[in-house]
């Protein structure tokens, strides 16, 4: 797909915000749940059913700062930085998913520190999205 053709929108249809959806991606005893990290960025993932997910969306994706930072300015510094890093590279993560079935939930983490998030963060979620779109199975 040529960039003319992409959309780089992020509607907020494809912004996980239930809690339950967003609790069962950090449950260790679930089987389901797969992880893939590259420097800074881990990303928990897993298939849902439409019916969780309520939306007909290929991916539904949430993001964490961490706790680390020192102040409410550096989380959202850092969120806003995932944002819109993955909106500008979703591409990478979107052609690799069936055209029809189940939506992938995920959640993108940040997991280094805050004077570095402006450079990390747009070096290393596109490298994750490409390490999820290829350990993604063939899902129905």
């Amino acid at each position: 797909m040529s960039d003319l053709a992409r959309r780089y929108t992020f509607p907020r249809t494809h912004r996980l915000k239930r809690k339950q959806l967003i609790a069962s991606l950090f449950d260790r005893s679930r089987a389901d749940v797969e992880t893939e990290a590259h420097g800074c960025v881990r990303m928990l993932y897993r298939w849902a059913t439409p019916e969780e997910v309520g939306h007909d969306v290929p991916v539904q994706i949430g993001f964490a700062p961490g706790r680390r930072h020192a102040t409410n300015v550096q989380r959202t510094r850092v969120r806003r930085h995932l944002r819109e890093a993955y909106r500008q590279h979703q591409y990478l993560l979107r052609d690799g998913l069936p055209d029809a079935g189940s939506p992938l939930i995920a959640m993108m983490l940040f997991r280094g520190r805050s004077d570095r998030a402006d450079t990390c963060i747009w070096r290393d979620v596109p490298a994750v999205l490409q390490k999820v779109a290829a350990a993604l199975p063939e899902h129905d």
